[in-house]
């Protein structure tokens, strides 16, 4: 893999970033003025490529190879996309029907990505609750596609999921050995003051497509109104003990100034909004996914990747820090073609999943 790689050569033996990219840059041409480190950036761009482009294993050709595969290995490591949950009634994000084909058309953004862009989030929170509700697992029932996940586990197959859901279904399945790449609406952060609480004290505001506001920031509006009429009132009383009046509203007054001045105030102003501890793109994945692939990616025997499309890095980048001798499977409505499996079993996973439970003599229990 790419960090063992890296690891080995750069790090224990001390092998130039520039000699190595001579290796795998087809057309190395470099300043001898640019120090090493600043060409490690253009080395994991060429390692990822070269990873990526591992050569299939000719003897894992048909899904009665991945039965026997699922058979005989005792530590498989699990991918899961937004796939796996659309028969639950959670929309996917690329599909013609999707969540991004869906924000184009309600909102006409440029890019529907932006909904979940951290910068977008601070200075325009309503998108984001306009629609969260359509993503919240709210009484939302596990797939057959988490009931075969859960199988791995409890016949002691399982490395561990790595899920890029954020509807917590796995752990409504009660699957324990789970990641979530991108977080998930079980806890929230406010993105002021950093206070933390429960994903359910969100419910509420999420179902009502309104904007959550932090109880200890207290910028919410009311509490900006009830500090406006205190503002307001104290004026008056201050204005009635000179002898004068409040704001008449007449032409000599300068109304636009005043309100210029407001903007200004307000402009970049971080309000205390309540943020599910979703990953959004502008923020990093915890730290708890590269310890745990560092550690899995020495015992990996087996990868399933389980409705998903890899189109989103790091995530999708985790085929390449895997050995090329470990089978690499997906199952999913449409192929990948920018990635070399070794077998694509293509269709509805829940159908898929079905028959590879029962062709490994396993009872798929759903409700």
């Amino acid at each position: 893999g790419l960090s063992a790689f890296l690891q080995d050569y750069v790090v224990d033996k001390g092998v130039s970033v520039r000699s190595l990219l001579e290796v795998f840059s087809e057309h190395p041409s470099l300043s001898a003025s640019v120090p090493d480190f600043q060409l490690l950036p253009l080395l994991k761009h060429h390692l990822v490529r070269f990873y990526r482009n591992r050569p299939k294993l000719p003897a894992v050709n048909t899904i009665e190879d991945v039965v026997e595969l699922i058979k005989k290995s005792k530590h498989i490591m699990v991918l899961t996309g937004a796939g796996v949950s659309v028969s639950c009634g959670i929309p996917d994000f690329r599909s013609p029907t999707g969540i991004y084909t869906r924000l184009n058309e309600e909102f006409g953004l440029d890019d529907p990505q932006q909904m979940f862009d951290i910068e977008y989030f601070r200075e325009t929170p309503e998108l984001f609750y306009s629609f969260a509700k359509e993503l919240y697992p709210y009484n939302f029932t596990p797939a057959p596609s988490h009931a075969f996940v859960k199988l791995l586990e409890d016949n002691g197959k399982l490395l561990r999921d790595y899920t890029q859901n954020i509807d917590t279904l796995e752990h409504v399945q009660g699957i324990k050995r789970v990641l979530n790449c991108h977080g998930s609406f079980a806890t929230a952060t406010c993105i002021k003051c950093n206070y933390k609480c429960d994903g359910k004290d969100l419910e509420a505001d999420i179902m009502a497509k309104r904007i959550a506001y932090c109880p200890k920031c207290s910028d919410g509006p009311h509490a900006q109104q009830k500090e406006a009429a205190g503002s307001a009132s104290h004026s008056a009383g201050t204005a009635a003990l000179l002898g004068g009046s409040t704001h008449s509203g007449n032409g000599n007054d300068n109304d636009d100034d005043d309100e210029d001045d407001d903007d200004d105030y307000d402009y970049g102003v971080v309000r205390g909004i309540m943020k599910p501890d979703i990953t959004f793109f502008g923020e990093k994945l915890p730290d708890e996914f590269d310890e745990a692939l560092l550690l899995d990616r020495e015992n990996v025997d087996l990868l399933l990747v389980m409705g998903s499309s890899l189109k989103v890095a790091p995530v999708s980048d985790i085929m390449g820090h895997l050995p090329h001798n470990v089978p690499q499977i997906v199952i999913n409505k449409t192929p990948i073609l920018h990635l070399n499996f070794d077998v694509q079993l293509l269709g509805d996973a829940d159908d898929i999943v079905a028959y590879l439970a029962s062709a490994c003599g396993w009872e798929l229990r759903h409700p």
